[in-house]
């Protein structure tokens, strides 16, 4: 860490050798922008005439650009010619008229139509006087001379407008969409929801309806191949659970995302082939980006929310927020109180030598949970070319208590043998969490810098009370008791430069973690633990991107050192003890022509056993099923190979995965009694080839998304001792239908089905879900409402059968 800060001063130290610009401008005139421009810089000198370029509006982002550069994408289409000479630069409008018309260009909803086509004709015989193009706020300026013209405004996909205007300002023109007729079918012309990015795709969340969602888990459960299941538990189809990034920060504790907004999403990035960048053993990760604020002063913005899960849950956040220059201040709390209640069934069947035992469980589930969490930090932009800041965050869990009445009914040797009847009391308390961030975003000449880091410290546990009775078997009162606590910290430098004609991005990742976890159980039933974890991850990386006409081509590597120290009792176990020393390729081909994009992705990644998986200690769920860790497990090597094609409102993905020495939830006899031992086992290999299909056109009012997964696993549970052959494909089912009545209000009807799945050694029955939506906003979109009914016919359930 020491000399990774020292490397950091140093290129921030630097002497600037050429002068380059960054800055965001929002509706501001030409003159303001250029005034601004002279005091960014000292190499050049820009001369103009304020009052003749004052008319002229500026929407744009000048990011890394050159002084020259600059001038010219400030004056885009305008009637403007720049001159440079030596160190001056001369900006003057080449149509000095006594008139400017001015206006905005938006769409149907009402956003801004960036470079729409303005022609003024004349009223006599309609001929061209002048033109001119909206910038990217969809303001207009064009010189004429004439008392009365016609304005002739148009945009591809959209109806052309005339309007005769008698006066300067023609205030807002608003663009209907084109239509087109296909054998009785209305297609409408839109902006492009998906978009093919790096690794994966992009979705424009700010100019589509997922805006008007709710949270960031509302969109994100929207979004293609990805779920978010009601404890908000984020998973990406066929490449498991991701990686979520807020603005390049890694959010480590979910019920962030409940707490970010969706009109505060500009975009939402989906990548399923994560490059070199990435931790290793990440499979997907998901990048959101939050669109920039502007205004300065205080702001406050309230949320409530509330549902019914047969009982009441209410979500309350305050946020507050000052900005004034480049300095901004936020804060934010949150208090949630949440229900959750499930009606399970789990069975399992255990053959011996000589017996087989079925069992079979009805368990009904209810938990109450509260918590808060409350947030505080600021962000300074101190140069056009460095920014940085800092947040802290405490996360605190007030009540968590749950309650289960299951009944156990179980066959020996098909005959009814036995009925357990248990109760459960569970406490689970998690916090205090505190977790500290800091960033730096710096450009100095080409090189750009984003360093973050994290510290991190935290303390959760779970105390069980199960009393259990049968009439067959003899009554059990069992407890135990589990805590742990965690401390983290870590940095991210990465760094990028143009490189010929591509680009050459590089960095380090440097963690440090540890673990402190008890286990006890006074009966004795299983055994107490009390672990100790220390690990150290050391993870160059570097990565090149070329783009030459159509093609772009990306290769990477990574190299990751991960050294692990555990104690049992105090004692050192030289087995789970480790260290890890790899190497991690990746490469993609990407061509993108009109609407076509197509990106064939190789990566190689590792899945480490975690510190649960490799922990000596068994933990008791009944009296016939234990669960155990198995600290000889081996880190399981992944190839991924993924190709994806996208097209308009179509995307089409197939992907092949190959995993050594795959670790798999299994289960087995506990020392040679009735009783099943569950825990992860390393076996030779398994492969998964795996499909998805997404269909989103828009019919006007109507706006449907059908998306079909497929997998098939390839894995021989029976060579392996299963008495089920579980190599059966599986397929998801989603059709997402939007009602759109108009640009304020829309409702939403899902309808999903997902067909009997085999996971390893787990068969998952069939099941299917209802659910409902509808969302309103109000004061252009300062007010938003959200009603949603899920699972209204009660049909989601979860039920499944591990073969041993």
């Amino acid at each position: 860490m020491k000399h990774l800060m020292i490397a950091l001063f140093c290129v921030c130290c630097c002497q600037l050798q050429a002068q380059r610009v960054s800055k965001l401008y929002n509706n501001v005139s030409l003159a303001s922008a250029l005034k601004e421009l002279n005091t960014l810089q000292d190499r050049y000198i820009v001369n103009f005439i304020y009052d003749d370029l004052e008319d002229f509006k500026v929407s744009t982002r000048l990011s890394n650009l050159s002084v020259p550069d600059a001038v010219r994408r400030l004056t885009g289409f305008y009637p403007v010619r720049m001159t440079i000479k030596d160190n001056v630069i001369l900006v003057e409008c080449t149509h000095k008229t006594r008139r400017h018309l001015t206006g905005k260009v938006v769409d149907e909803h009402g956003d801004a139509l960036p470079y729409a086509n303005v022609l003024l004709l004349s009223v006599g015989d309609s001929s061209v006087i002048t033109g001119g193009v909206s910038n990217e706020s969809g303001v207009f300026v064009v010189p004429y001379e004439p008392e009365k013209v016609l304005a002739k405004v148009s945009y591809v996909g959209y109806e052309p407008v005339c309007r005769l205007c008698t006066s300067e300002d023609v205030g807002t023109i608003r663009l209907k969409p084109s239509t087109l007729y296909l054998q009785t079918v209305k297609i409408r012309g839109r902006q492009q929801l998906y978009k093919m990015s790096k690794g994966g795709m992009t979705i424009d969340v700010e100019h589509s309806l997922l805006r008007q969602a709710g949270t960031a888990n509302d969109v994100l459960k929207q979004l293609p191949r990805v779920n978010v299941g009601h404890d908000g538990a984020i998973t990406v189809f066929a490449k498991g659970t991701p990686e979520v990034y807020v603005n390049d920060r890694l959010v480590r504790n979910q019920q962030e995302l409940a707490s970010l907004k969706s009109t505060e999403i500009k975009a939402v990035d989906v990548i399923t082939s994560p490059g070199s960048r990435y931790n290793a053993e990440v499979q997907s990760v998901i990048r959101i980006k939050t669109k920039g604020t502007l205004g300065e002063g205080l702001s406050a913005s309230a949320t409530l929310s509330a549902d019914n899960n047969s009982r009441m849950n209410t979500r309350d956040q305050l946020s507050l927020t000052y900005r004034t220059g480049g300095l901004e201040i936020f804060g934010n709390t949150t208090y949630n109180n949440s229900y959750t209640g499930e009606e399970n069934k789990i069975s399992s069947s255990i053959t011996t030598t000589a017996h087989s035992l079925y069992t079979q469980e009805d368990a009904n589930t209810d938990f109450r949970s509260s918590y808060t969490l409350s947030k505080l930090g600021f962000s300074y932009d101190f140069s056009p070319r460095h920014s940085l800041g800092a947040s802290y965050s405490l996360f605190k869990s007030i009540t968590g208590r749950g309650y289960s009445n299951p009944t156990q009914d179980v066959w020996r040797d098909g005959t009814h043998t036995a009925q357990v009847r248990q109760r459960l009391r569970l406490d689970v308390f998690n916090g205090p969490e505190h977790e500290a961030n800091v960033y730096y975003l710096g450009q100095v000449g080409r090189l750009n810098i984003n360093f973050n880091a994290t510290c991190l410290w935290k303390k959760n546990g779970r105390n069980d009370d199960w009393q259990e009775r049968s009439k067959e078997l003899e009554d059990r009162d069992v407890h135990t008791y589990n805590t742990q606590r965690n401390k983290l910290a870590a940095a991210k430098l990465v760094l990028s430069h143009p490189l010929g004609q591509g680009t050459l991005e590089g960095g380090v990742e440097l963690t440090r973690t540890t673990a402190h976890s008890t286990y006890r159980n006074p009966e004795n039933y299983v055994g107490n633990t009390e672990n100790d974890t220390r690990e150290s991850r050391v993870a160059p990386f570097m990565d090149y991107s070329l783009t030459l006409g159509h093609w772009t081509f990306e290769a990477g590597l990574r190299h990751e050192r991960v050294d692990t120290e555990y104690r049992l009792f105090g004692q050192r176990e030289n087995e789970p003890s480790r260290s890890y020393s790899n190497w991690f390729p990746n490469a993609s081909l990407s061509w993108n022509k009109n609407s076509w994009s197509a990106q064939l992705n190789y990566a190689k990644k590792i899945a480490r056993p975690s510190y649960r998986d490799l922990r000596s200690n068994v933990q008791y769920i009944n009296r016939f099923a234990y669960e155990a860790g198995n600290p000889y497990l081996q880190p399981v090597i992944r190839h991924n190979i993924e190709l994806n094609v996208l097209c308009k409102w179509l995307n089409v993905s197939l992907g092949y995965s190959y995993r050594k020495h795959d670790i798999v939830y299994s289960s087995g006899l506990y020392r040679n009694q009735e009783i099943a031992l569950i825990q992860n086992r390393n076996y030779p290999h398994t492969q998964l080839l795996y499909g998805s299909v997404v269909v989103s056109p828009k019919f006007g009012w109507y706006q449907p998304t059908l998306e079909v997964d497929l997998r098939k696993p390839f894995f021989p549970t029976k060579r392996y001792g299963s008495s089920r052959d579980l190599q059966e494909p599986s397929a998801n089912l989603e059709l997402n239908n939007k009602l759109v009545f108009s640009r304020h209000s829309f409702a939403t009807i899902l309808l999903a089905y997902d067909t009997e799945a085999c996971t390893d050694f787990i068969k998952a029955k069939s099941s299917g879900t209802v659910d409902l939506a509808y969302s309103h906003s109000f004061f252009n979109e300062s007010l938003s409402l959200n009603v949603f009914v899920n699972d209204l016919l009660k049909t989601r359930r979860s039920a499944w059968t591990l073969y041993g």
